[in-house]
C-alpha cells in the first residue's frame, strides 16, 4: 500500500524497519518522538487483571498505554451490570491507583470517560482526577458522535 504524494514516496513498510529506527534515534528526531521508540524489546504495553467476586469473574481492570520512562499509564475498568453502582468501581480503582503509585512507582495515571457516562465522571471526581481535556466527537455510538473526557492524576495529588 502506498499513499499518494507529489514530493516523496510514502509506502507501507515493516514495523521494525532498521533504517527508520536509525533515523528515529538521531539528535533532533529522538527527543520529539514518543518514548516507545526507545523501549527495549519485550517491555509490556499493558497489564490486565480479572476482577472476581466469590470465584465469579465480574469484570476487568488494566493499566494500558504504559510509558515506562515517563512513569505513566492509563487506567481502564469495566464491571458486569449486576455489580455496578455498588461502590466496587471506586474501591477497585483506588486499589489500582495505590498499586500504580506505590508498587509500580508510576508518577501519573490517565483515564478516559465517555461524556455521557455520568457514573464514570463522578468516580473520576471522587478519586481526585483532574479533567485535562476533551476529545471532541471521538466516540461513535448508535449513529451519533460523543465527546471523550481525558483525566489525569499525579502521585503527589493522590498522596494528599
Amino acid at each position: 500500500m502506498k499513499i499518494p504524494n507529489k514530493e516523496v514516496y510514502i509506502g507501507l513498510t515493516e514495523k521494525n524497519n532498521a533504517l527508520a529506527a536509525e533515523i528515529a534515534t538521531a539528535p533532533g528526531v529522538a527527543e520529539n518522538l514518543t518514548e516507545k521508540w526507545t523501549y527495549p524489546e519485550g517491555m509490556p504495553g499493558s497489564l490486565t487483571f480479572e476482577i472476581k467476586k466469590d470465584e465469579t469473574v465480574i469484570g476487568q481492570a488494566a493499566y494500558k498505554a504504559f510509558r515506562w520512562f515517563n512513569r505513566k499509564a492509563e487506567l481502564s475498568l469495566f464491571l458486569h451490570p449486576d455489580f455496578q453502582n455498588k461502590g466496587l468501581g471506586v474501591s477497585i480503582l483506588n486499589s489500582m491507583i495505590h498499586h500504580a503509585f506505590f508498587s509500580l512507582n508510576l508518577h501519573r495515571l490517565e483515564a478516559e470517560v465517555n461524556a455521557y457516562n455520568d457514573v464514570g465522571l463522578r468516580i473520576m471526581d471522587k478519586l481526585g482526577f483532574v479533567k485535562e481535556g476533551v476529545l471532541r466527537e471521538a466516540r461513535y455510538l448508535d449513529g451519533k458522535y460523543y465527546d471523550i473526557i481525558r483525566f489525569g492524576l499525579l502521585k503527589r495529588d493522590f498522596e494528599k
